[in-house]
């Protein structure tokens, strides 16, 4: 079993990041709109849409474009 664990809360859209049962981190996550996975957030996901309406892409989506 590995010593680092991750815990998702879609509720929340919180991650957490275990090692060994103990907090390491939080962080935000969000749900890509192209591929429906659940990733960490970074600022730079963030594209316009029609009528102004931001979707927000995750690394992997946006290297492919």
């Amino acid at each position: 079993m590995s010593d680092y664990m991750e815990l998702i809360d879609p509720k929340t859209m919180v991650g957490t990041l275990l090692k060994n049962g103990k907090v390491v981190d939080s962080y935000k996550v969000m749900q890509c709109d192209s591929c429906a996975l659940i990733q960490k957030f970074d600022a730079f996901g963030y594209q316009k849409a029609a009528e102004d309406n931001p979707v927000w892409f995750c690394f992997g989506c946006r290297a492919k474009r």
